[in-house]
């Protein structure tokens, strides 16, 4: 071979995806070869021999006996075509042979048979000149021209011409990615030769595998695989491209698809069932499955096929501009509209539904994403069918985000015109305009409260569901009612406004000028004081909670908000929250405050205390209240009392009140999202 076979196949690249191309190529060598001779395609003949390693037992413990087929090694083709004459062996050994280019051929095929193969073994018997003669030879990388034990043997007689390739020694890294199964196979044999078969180009093909003891002729394959034809031709700029639409029966492991093919042979395939909007996993005609499958076909695509045909050399996405260039992505636009318009009859349905759960989902569960339905349906074009509803609310969510930052651009973009034109016709436009985004961003903040809202009824969900006796027969920890107020342990530096549940008990609380979470009072920045008391929700307030005619620093107000256990009953003199909220003041009061850059000042006399204790009326607690000397509430729904010497007032708040009150507060809020329960 007039070349360095070894650093040719080095060089030759051979994607794992593309495991079967080997194959494919010596088939359309027989395809060929037939051709060459001369012989009416239905005379031709290729039959494939699916090679395997002898096994005893099954490796694979996990796969059932009866799916377990030995390694493919190699596989094997014969046909009755010109054979391997002086001038093809010639061509053979020539590297980049032009003997195929009027076909679209690179001339490097057989570089990628010893790409994914040890070696090749070819046996050839041909006439020449009125003569019969019997090449062999084999094809590998132990020589540099690749070719040993070449024999030419002269024939006597007429013997019958018959041409064998055998890919012997099939490389794992490549047997791996292949299809195990004859059927798979002889699918995707058809599916590469496709052209061929439409253009009744394909001679007589049998595919044998003795394991399976199976003969497929492929002819059938391709009869039972196609339900529907149907061919568009298009343009992108002033080039030409078809494309033929297919239904094929849903056999094997057969996805939609679209492939890209040169000289009538597939050179791409690309997954569509992303691509393409509301299309199923498989269309359901007539109680049968079938997937879809686009062939597109233009010169353009014959001359931009690469050496080894496994892509294509387009001009990159975002490079410049070439006159009589184009893009892939340019191309793939074009097909996968296309495929839309032809699939468009079988995607509504799928498209009607998905909109129905979308459309339930957002009504009863998610309507802070009503905006999206109103103003952009067209995006729930990229939400997958039968989702969860987990995901679609991310999806949703994400649909939402970018709405969100298209209109601050276009906010951006509008407050950019400093002034409105003044002519009728671009001041209409402009107002157009500016109608349209108002309309969207008005509609966004609904969602965006609505979020607000919907939130606020999932926790007093929570709320309600951990006063509620539970699984082992118990009540919560005052803890669980305490964290979902406030975290723990912490203060209002620490966290954000959106992570605190302040509203249930009142919407004034959120204004406060510092909050400690279930601190001591030691260790609390606003105090200095050693009590290492520790109350469950402290509040200061420098604002108007109550007059003051002081001058700044001063503390307008504090508030504190002590949680007990639901159902709790066993309170006694020694287990009382109402003098154990007394000591918090008693202790306060018995130091000094801090500004919040550590400069101390006396906390006023005048300053109010409001003392809250929030839990279940039940008989114990009433006794106690009672004792203190605190008035039931007009209501009966808990106690309040004031201590004139210490300047508190205290209050007993139930749970069902808690409760209660914010649902009444919250209610129009509700009911307008219709969330109530």
């Amino acid at each position: 071979m007039l070349s360095n076979v070894i650093g040719r196949v080095k060089n030759t690249p051979l994607p794992r995806t593309h495991s079967l191309l080997p194959l494919f190529e010596a088939i359309i060598n027989s395809i060929d070869s037939i051709e060459e001779a001369g012989l009416p395609v239905q005379n031709g003949q290729i039959q494939i021999f699916i090679l395997r390693t002898p096994g005893l037992f099954n490796p694979n413990h996990f796969e059932p006996e009866q799916n377990y087929r030995n390694p493919i090694c190699g596989f094997k083709i014969i046909d009755n075509g010109q054979g391997f004459t002086d001038s093809c062996y010639q061509a053979f050994n020539e590297a980049d042979s032009m003997k195929k280019l009027s076909k679209g051929g690179k001339g490097v095929g057989r570089f990628i048979w010893l790409k994914a193969f040890r070696k090749v073994l070819i046996q050839s018997i041909f006439t020449e000149n009125g003569q019969a003669y019997n090449r062999s030879f084999v094809f590998s990388l132990e020589t540099i021209d690749g070719i040993q034990n070449h024999n030419k043997n002269i024939l006597e007689g007429e013997p019958v011409c018959e041409t064998s390739v055998t890919l012997d020694g099939f490389l794992d890294l490549y047997e791996k990615e292949s299809p195990k199964n004859a059927i798979t196979i002889g699918q995707r044999i058809v599916e590469h030769c496709l052209s061929y078969f439409l253009l009744g180009k394909m001679p007589s093909v049998m595919l044998h595998d003795a394991e399976e003891d199976c003969h497929i002729d492929l002819w059938n394959t391709y009869v039972s695989l196609i339900k529907t034809e149907n061919t568009y031709d298009f343009s992108v700029g002033d080039l030409k491209f078809k494309q033929i639409h297919f239904l094929l029966h849903s056999i094997g492991d057969l996805k939609h698809h679209v492939s890209y093919c040169a000289n009538d042979r597939v050179v791409k395939s690309s997954n569509v069932g992303q691509k393409v909007p509301n299309l199923p996993q498989s269309l359901s005609i007539e109680s049968e499955s079938f997937i879809y499958a686009g062939y597109v076909f233009s010169d353009y695509l014959d001359n931009r096929v690469n050496q080894q045909r496994t892509d294509f050399d387009f001009l990159p996405d975002g490079g410049i501009e070439i006159p009589g260039e184009i893009r892939f992505s340019q191309i793939e636009q074009s097909v996968i509209k296309n495929v839309n318009l032809f699939l468009s009859s079988y995607t509504e349905e799928a498209k009607t539904k998905k909109e129905q759960f979308v459309n339930t989902y957002v009504d009863e569960v998610a309507p802070q994403y009503r905006h999206i339905l109103r103003n952009h349906p067209e995006r729930l074009d990229i939400i997958p069918l039968d989702i969860s509803e987990t995901a679609l609310d991310n999806h949703l969510y994400q649909i939402s985000r970018d709405i969100e930052q298209e209109l601050k651009v276009e906010a951006q973009q509008l407050l950019n015109q400093e002034v409105i034109p003044q002519d009728e016709k671009s001041a209409d436009s402009y107002l157009e305009l500016f109608a349209k985004w108002w309309q969207e961003y008005n509609d966004l903040g609904k969602a965006n409260l609505a979020k607000y809202i919907l939130h606020r009824r999932v926790i007093l969900h929570l709320l309600e569901k951990a006063l509620a006796i539970q699984d082992s027969g118990k009540y919560s920890r005052e803890e669980a009612i305490h964290k979902i107020m406030f975290p723990l342990r912490a203060t209002s530096d620490d966290i954000s406004y959106d992570d605190h549940n302040l509203w249930i008990i009142d919407e004034k609380l959120a204004y406060h000028h510092f909050l400690a979470s279930d601190i001591q009072l030691r260790k609390n920045d606003l105090l200095d004081t050693g009590s290492i008391l520790r109350p469950d929700l402290l509040f200061f307030f420098n604002n108007s909670i109550a007059v003051v005619d002081e001058e700044p620093p001063y503390l307008s107000g504090i508030v504190i908000f002590e949680f007990k256990r639901p159902m709790r009953d066993d309170y006694s003199d020694e287990e009382n929250p109402i003098p154990q909220v007394f000591n918090y003041v008693k202790e306060i009061k018995a130091g000094k405050a801090k500004t919040k850059d550590g400069r101390p000042f006396n906390i006023p006399p005048s300053t109010p205390f409001y003392c809250y204790i929030v839990s279940d009326l039940t008989e114990s607690l009433k006794e106690q209240a009672e004792f203190y000397s605190l008035r039931s509430t007009p209501d009966n729904s808990g106690y309040i009392g004031f201590n004139p010497n210490l300047g508190a007032y205290v209050e007993i708040i139930s749970f069902d009140k808690l409760i209660g009150d914010a649902k009444k507060r919250n209610r129009i809020l509700f009911d307008k999202l219709r969330i109530s329960e």
